[in-house]
C-alpha cells in the first residue's frame, strides 16, 4: 500500500469509536513473570484515556494464570490441564479485583465477561453475548473479557486470548482491534517493519516465511497466534492494529494515527452480525442453544 492510503486509513481510525484492545500478559507482568503495579497502571490509564473520549470500549485481557502462579508460589507454568484450570480459578478473581479498584477509583464499573469458544459458536448464545455487551455499554461500564481457563478443555478453548480478542469484536462489530503486544510489529527476517498488510494472501505468502522457530515461541499467543488472528479478522471485515504495548502513550499514538506497529487492512465491506459469526465459527457453529 502507498504511504498516502497507509496514511488516510490511519486517519480514518482516528474516529473509531467501538474498539477492543487486547493485552496479553507480558502488559501486567514485569520481565521475571511477577504482576507489575507499574505496567497495570500504565495500561489503565491508557484505556481510561479511550473512555473519556466516549469511546465504547472492550479489553480482553490475559494474566488469571500468572496471578494464580503468584499466588500460589509456583515458579514454571504447570503443563497439565487441571493445574493451569487451578491457577486459573485462583488468579481470576484476583485479577478482576485489581481492574475493578483501579477503574471505580475513577468512576468507571467493570464487569467480568468470561467466554468459551462453545458459547460464541451456538448462534443463540452469540446473540445473547451481544445483547449482554450492548447493554453494558448504554450503562457506562468497562467490559473485561477472558477466556473461561477454569472450565474450558481443548474441545471448546479459543486457545490464545489473540483469537478470542477477533471474536469479540466480530460480535460487537467493532471498527479496530488493538493488539497489544510486546514486539513493535510485524518484522521480516531482514529487519524490517511491515508497516501495512492490505490483502488476506500476503499473510501466508509473504509474512508467515518469516517466522521464528514455532517451538522457541514461549508465549501460547506467540506471533503465528497472531496472525491467524489478522487473518480472521480481515476475512470479517477488522481492521488489526499490532502495537507494542511497552510502548509510552502507545494507544494515545495509534488514535492519533503514527506511524507504529503493523496495521492488517480490513477485506472488503464490514460484514453484518450473522456474516461475521459464520465466518468465526468456521463450519463448527450451531442454530441450537
Amino acid at each position: 500500500m502507498a504511504e498516502g492510503g497507509i496514511r488516510r486509513l490511519r486517519d480514518k481510525l482516528r474516529k473509531a469509536r467501538r474498539v477492543v484492545l487486547k493485552a496479553g500478559t507480558s502488559m501486567l507482568t514485569s520481565p521475571t513473570g511477577n504482576f507489575s503495579k507499574p505496567a497495570f497502571d500504565r495500561l489503565g490509564e491508557e484505556v481510561f484515556s479511550l473512555l473519556r473520549q466516549k469511546r465504547q470500549v472492550v479489553l480482553v485481557t490475559s494474566g488469571a494464570i500468572a496471578f494464580g502462579m503468584e499466588t500460589l508460589h509456583l515458579k514454571n507454568r504447570p503443563t497439565d490441564l487441571k493445574r493451569l484450570q487451578a491457577c486459573a480459578a485462583v488468579g481470576q478473581g484476583k485479577l478482576m479485583r485489581a481492574y475493578e479498584e483501579y477503574f471505580s477509583k475513577r468512576g468507571v464499573h467493570t464487569a467480568q465477561v468470561l467466554l468459551t469458544r462453545d458459547i460464541l459458536e451456538s448462534r443463540h448464545r452469540f446473540l445473547n453475548t451481544q445483547h449482554t455487551f450492548r447493554e453494558l455499554f448504554r450503562m457506562k461500564a468497562l467490559p473485561i473479557v477472558n477466556e473461561n481457563d477454569t472450565v474450558a478443555t481443548e474441545e471448546i478453548a479459543f486457545g490464545d486470548n489473540d483469537l478470542l480478542s477477533v471474536w469479540v469484536a466480530g460480535l460487537l462489530g467493532a471498527d479496530l482491534l488493538v493488539l497489544l503486544s510486546d514486539v513493535d510489529g510485524f518484522y521480516l527476517k531482514d529487519g524490517s517493519r511491515i508497516r501495512a498488510v492490505e490483502r488476506l494472501d500476503q499473510i501466508q505468502r509473504n509474512l508467515m516465511p518469516h517466522l521464528a522457530d514455532q517451538k522457541k515461541e514461549r508465549s501460547v499467543g506467540g506471533m503465528r497466534a497472531k496472525l491467524e488472528a489478522a487473518k480472521l479478522a480481515m476475512q470479517s471485515g477488522i481492521p488489526l492494529w499490532l502495537v507494542n504495548g511497552h510502548q509510552e502513550k502507545i494507544l494515545e499514538k495509534v488514535f492519533e494515527g503514527a506511524d507504529v506497529g503493523t496495521l492488517f487492512v480490513a477485506g472488503g465491506r464490514r460484514r453484518m452480525s450473522h456474516e461475521n459469526w459464520m465466518i468465526l465459527a468456521g463450519g463448527r457453529s450451531r442454530w441450537a442453544p
